[in-house]
């Protein structure tokens, strides 16, 4: 059972310009995220759930809704679980330490 899960519409603000492959759709939807909705998606993407991802960043339960939310909406997914499927294999935009946070005390 998820901690919490949002089921959302499709938002049609955002779409990718036209002649996108589905890689570079993801890369552009990627680059979207802000610096601590890209935190959260990493989390995601390497499978770990909604709740924990939460507790590691130290949110509250109502600041980790609105943040999850947003990732969902800038993705256009579901759920982490859908994340982590359809974000798993995707290339990450090229990335300095400085411009994302530095991960490499959790490994990554």
């Amino acid at each position: 059972m998820h901690w919490f899960k949002f089921i959302l519409p499709v938002n049609d603000d955002i779409i990718p310009p036209e002649g996108m492959d589905e890689e570079q759709k993801k890369q552009w939807r990627i680059a979207l995220l802000t610096e601590q909705e890209y935190a959260a998606f990493k989390w995601f993407r390497m499978g770990y759930t909604a709740r924990w991802t939460a507790e590691t960043m130290f949110l509250d339960r109502k600041t980790a809704k609105k943040l999850f939310c947003s990732i969902y909406r800038k993705l256009c997914v579901a759920d982490e679980g859908e994340v982590s499927r359809e974000y798993r294999g995707a290339k990450l935009p090229a990335e300095t330490t400085q411009e994302r946070g530095d991960f490499s005390e959790f490994g990554e």
